[in-house]
């Protein structure tokens, strides 16, 4: 893991100083060597998270001298093994043992094709010298960051927006369409930033940037349409061979490394299996919280002493909420609300005290259909083959959408349920976000954004049919797409560079994923059971009573501590933020809402959360 950022101008040569104030801030990504390259027309800097070849021979941005080709990379490259022996058969040779150089020359063998040949993590710029070019990539699910901002001074990118935006030749406008759809989801999705001039690299895009500008393409998608015919025990010896490779490949590094342990399915069974692949002892870490509701460092508990692994427990106090969310809030860069961010940057940071490199269980719920939600959509492919439901209507869908009488709330809830789960976003979300947008926008703001989100919702609801064939793999493909990288694989990439901790997900390997969206979806959910595969999966490991508990998910008591302990700094927060939150709300409405919940006459907790991270990045920039 590393901070890379780099500045090309076809004309002009971009000033060195003013990419070492944006790579100063990428330190923590990078703690252990900073470096910048220059050539005509283009600086390319580097901070770096030493996890292979420790040496000076891994530091970056590397170049080819066969080629001129130089590079700055972030993330992991699990098959650079495979791909040295490979480049090795055609004359190449190396001169560090990491996957960095294997990555410079795997591009000067095949050129752009390279990026389909990769399986890992990644985020990377290389300078084709004869080509007088960048070339760009991002992964396919979008676990590592590519921010970029196209200006009159030429294209500057770098791993984080919060870097990025210090560059003095970008503007720091903000984006009120960002905004809105922050206001919605909850964070803010590719290729989107908080800031106008800001845009992020969609995940699976890679392109190029010369003279004629920047053109970006699509090189891979996840497709749930090519099901293959196998019985149950084929399906779980598919998936128990490929995640046992995808753990063993996460095993390689030339530092300490853990793994991140919540209690559930999904990362006890990656510490279960890297504890039957290693032979020295697993060192796991849990977070834990006073308030028992929250708390699932019991079950995390017995898990590791079935297991026999080294457990390590952090607990967060409700007092952790006033001092540490401004930090989180300013290390994000832009709003962003997933409640458990906090807590998996406290996690982190006492992680990093001990490994240098945590594996993790993240993206098990959206790999094998893990929300009840897809239960619901398992009856409603049973139910859309009885009505032979036609296209959406987006005028059809609008008015379900905006009818708020009691009828029209049932008639949602059974739609979304039960007739096109692909629409749950829209019709559940977005349709209580949009109540709150009408109480709380100013009637400037409420007319010029009015369409944003509903559009976004629906256009991408559209794009699942492209994908898959019934409602429960479009919602499995649109958390895939969404969900997943633009809110979970952000928090985890956040709050794990945050501390100079490379966190890697088995659970998202690319063939693992694709070999599970090739399942039938019967196999996924079956007698009603979520996540059915990896619990039978599991079981070769674990006790069933583990295993077959109520789904609990890593949140926090955010509603209770706003209400008690954090009262007093929430208020002062959106007192601090009134010069900002003026430009956009009716003051008025927007404090008789937050009264309204720190009372407890309602509980607002979502939006609460959001508008008190959107007012602390606010209070952050002024």
């Amino acid at each position: 893991m590393c901070g890379i950022a780099g500045h090309y101008h076809p004309e002009k040569q971009p000033e060195p100083d003013a990419l070492r104030q944006v790579l100063n801030l990428l330190g923590h990504r990078g703690p252990d060597h900073q470096q910048s390259w220059s050539n005509n027309g283009v600086v390319l800097g580097h901070t770096r998270l030493s996890i292979l070849d420790l040496s000076e021979s891994g530091n970056q941005p590397m170049t080819d001298h066969a080629t001129g080709n130089t590079i700055v990379s972030n993330g992991e490259i699990y098959n650079f093994q495979e791909l040295r022996e490979d480049l090795a058969t055609k004359g190449h040779t190396f001169a560090s043992t990491g996957d960095t150089e294997v990555l410079l020359k795997l591009y000067g063998e095949y050129g752009e094709e390279c990026v389909s040949m990769l399986r890992g993590m990644f985020a990377f710029a290389i300078w084709d010298k004869a080509r007088q070019q960048l070339f760009i990539a991002r992964d396919r699910l979008g676990k590592k960051p590519f921010f970029y901002a196209q200006t009159t001074s030429g294209f500057i990118f770098a791993s984080e927006v919060r870097a990025l935006k210090a560059h003095p030749k970008i503007s720091s406008d903000m984006d009120p369409e960002a905004m809105d759809l922050f206001l919605s989801t909850g964070c803010i999705p590719a290729p989107w930033s908080i800031y106008k001039q800001i845009k992020k690299l969609p995940p699976a895009h890679c392109g190029t940037v010369n003279a004629d500008g920047l053109t970006l393409r699509r090189y891979w998608t996840l497709d749930y349409k090519n099901t293959i015919e196998c019985t149950e025990q084929e399906a779980l010896d598919g998936i128990h061979s490929r995640l046992v490779e995808a753990v063993r490949l996460r095993l390689i590094s030339d530092v300490p490394l853990g793994v991140l342990l919540s209690g559930g399915v999904d990362s006890s069974l990656v510490v279960a299996i890297m504890a039957s692949i290693r032979d020295e002892p697993v060192k796991a870490f849990t977070l834990g919280f006073r308030e028992k509701k929250y708390d699932e460092t019991p079950h995390a508990a017995k898990v590791a002493a079935h297991l026999g692994v080294q457990h390590h427990i952090e607990m967060l106090e409700p007092a952790g909420l006033e001092e540490m969310l401004p930090d989180v809030v300013r290390q994000y860069g832009e709003p962003f609300a997933d409640d458990s961010s906090l807590a998996s940057m406290l996690l982190s940071k006492a992680t990093r005290t001990h490994v240098k490199v945590a594996l993790n269980g993240d993206g098990g719920d959206e790999l094998a259909c893990g929300y009840t939600s897809y239960t619901h959509a398992s009856t409603a492919c049973l139910l859309g083959r009885v009505l032979n439901q036609g296209p959406m209507s987006k005028d059809r869908i609008r008015a379900i959408f905006e009818d708020t009488s009691p009828v029209g709330k049932i008639r949602r809830s059974l739609v979304f349920k039960y007739m096109r789960p692909e629409l749950k976003h829209l019709l559940r979300s977005e349709h209580k976000a949009w109540g709150y947008k009408k109480q709380i926008y100013s009637a400037e703001t409420l007319h010029a954004l009015q369409d944003i989100s509903f559009d976004g919702h629906f256009n991408l609801a559209t794009k699942s049919y492209s994908h898959a064939d019934n409602p429960v793999e479009r919602l499995l493909w649109l958390d895939n797409v969404h969900s997943l990288s633009d809110m979970l694989l952000v928090k985890t990439d956040i709050a794990s560079m945050a501390y100079g901790l490379e966190s890697r997900s088995p659970l998202l390997d690319q063939e693992l994923i694709e070999y599970m969206a090739s399942l039938p979806y019967q196999l996924k959910i079956k007698n009603g059971e979520p996540k059915y595969l990896l619990k039978k999966l599991a079981e070769r490991y674990l006790p069933k009573d583990i295993l077959y508990r109520r789904k609990q998910g890593f949140s926090m008591p955010v509603a209770e501590w706003i209400q008690g302990p954090a009262a007093g700094f929430a208020r002062e927060t959106f007192t601090q933020a009134r010069p900002f939150l003026e430009q956009f709300f009716n003051l008025g409405e927007l404090n008789a809402f937050v009264d309204e919940h720190i009372q407890g006459r309602k509980n607002h907790k979502n939006m609460i959360w959001r508008l008190l991270n959107l007012a602390l990045w606010s209070i952050g920039e002024n």
